[in-house]
């Protein structure tokens, strides 16, 4: 009991009942008042993670409003807000399967159903916060003096899962170092023991790492076998693929990813930049389509994404309706009534200089991407949009232009959605002539 009162807590709930409820549980178990912080939604979850590093998370599912515990726990997974080895716990009454299978990908400690039960805290949180203080010691022997002292500390993990998780951990710490031959073997020689599915995805990654794709296809190719149903694992062979320009292999892999869990939004932007980096728009148009709703309230949501949705909109207008089409009525239309709106005046004159193109006024578009400043441009789909109306202008000298300050600005999001990206980019730079058009 004693380590759950010195441990921090963050609650995020929408509900002032479940918040206070929640409190009053931990207060019982003997947790300080001033350990305790409560929100009510994502932003104030974020903001609170940047001002203090929370021990656990306690985090419901459904935070109100379109948001919900996928969108933050995604924003504090790659955005590294999240305390290190900090504990994560879904609070949810939904046992749906695409419920879980999303929140499969980022890996939280657990899942507490409503109402959580003082139990559950006790068993639950007290044991993850024994696994992470010794993987914490284990850390810093390896700090002070690598696995040599690292190594004798296996013999007092307080249980076999504290064992495999420190294990994991080391073998995580030594490829941050480039060690990569080291932690394979400190990983071969756990599932000598333990057939541990997190040592097997590692070993996986290490090969990605190394660039072994043959041999990384082949290992995650066994894994999905035996494990059919793992989102985490077809994303990383989505990543394999996608890295080996394998991209039958990899549209067919992310098609399963999404049949499972159909509310992905990495995976559904893989699709549709798949298809634009083969140089299908027409594939992509439908998933730049299925991504819009999802976007609003989620770590992907950006100007230059939203105006990629509502671009697709604009290729299934027929010719007569384009002039009395409107960015922002498509965008309520294809978002499914979000009522926010484009922020970006540059995303907003692409798309604009965009359907010009499309009614045949090009002087008139290429005046006004001309009014695009550079220091506008801050996303990567924006500049990318932008390059595109370039392209149908014929006004080929421009894009490396752009692709500059895309350098400047882009932060990749993902190793894959970076990569099909960068390849669609250099192929519309290639591109010696206007492409046809998407009609609807």
């Amino acid at each position: 009991m004693e380590i759950l009162a010195q441990s921090t807590y963050l609650i995020i709930d929408d509900s002032n009942i479940i918040q206070s409820a929640t409190r009053a549980l931990l207060i019982k178990l003997g947790v300080p008042m001033n350990n305790i912080i409560s929100t009510a939604s994502a932003k104030g979850a974020i903001a609170a993670c940047n001002q203090r590093k929370f021990d656990i998370l306690l985090i419901d599912h459904n935070l109100g409003s379109g948001s919900t515990g996928l969108h933050l726990l995604e924003f504090l997974r790659y955005k590294e807000v999240l305390k290190q080895q900090a504990l994560v716990f879904i609070v949810t009454g939904n046992d749906s399967q695409d419920v879980f299978l999303g929140y499969s990908q980022l890996e939280p400690d657990g899942y507490l159903i409503k109402p959580i039960r003082s139990d559950d805290i006790i068993k639950r949180v007290s044991s993850g916060l024994l696994r992470r203080e010794y993987c914490q010691n284990l850390e810093q022997a390896f700090n002070r003096n690598g696995l040599a002292e690292v190594k004798p500390l296996f013999t007092t993990a307080p249980d076999t899962i504290a064992l495999k998780s420190g294990i994991l951990h080391i073998a995580n710490l030594l490829c941050k170092n480039q060690q990569f031959d080291e932690a394979q073997a400190m990983l071969a020689g756990l599932l000598q023991l333990h057939n541990h599915l997190p040592a097997r995805i590692k070993q996986t990654e290490i090969l990605l790492e190394k660039k072994q794709h043959q041999a990384a296809r082949e290992h995650i190719n066994s894994l999905i076998e035996q494990n059919k149903s793992n989102v985490r694992l077809l994303n990383i062979k989505t990543e394999i693929c996608i890295e080996a320009e394998r991209w039958a292999d990899a549209e067919e892999t992310i098609q399963r990813a999404l049949q499972l869990h159909s509310s992905s939004i990495e995976q559904t932007l893989n699709m549709a930049w798949l298809h634009i980096a083969c140089g299908d728009l027409n594939k992509a148009v439908p998933y730049l389509l299925q991504v819009a709703h999802l976007l609003p309230y989620s770590m992907w949501d950006n100007s230059g994404r939203r105006g990629l949705s509502i671009y697709a909109d604009m290729q299934g207008i027929d010719n007569d309706k384009l002039p009395g089409w409107r960015a922002d009525a498509a965008w309520y239309r294809v978002s499914k009534g979000n009522q926010s709106n484009l922020t970006s005046k540059a995303t907003q004159k692409a798309i604009q200089a965009l359907r010009l193109i499309e009614l045949g006024k090009s002087k008139e578009a290429a005046d006004l991407l001309s009014q695009i400043l550079e220091n506008e441009i801050t996303d990567f789909e924006t500049g990318y949009l932008i390059c595109l109306a370039h392209r149908e202008l014929g006004q080929h000298s421009e894009i490396p232009r752009i692709k500059q300050q895309l350098n400047n600005c882009y932060t990749p999001t993902t190793r894959s959605l970076s990569r099909l990206q960068s390849i669609a980019l250099n192929e519309l730079e290639r591109a010696n002539a206007p492409s046809q058009a998407v009609t609807g």
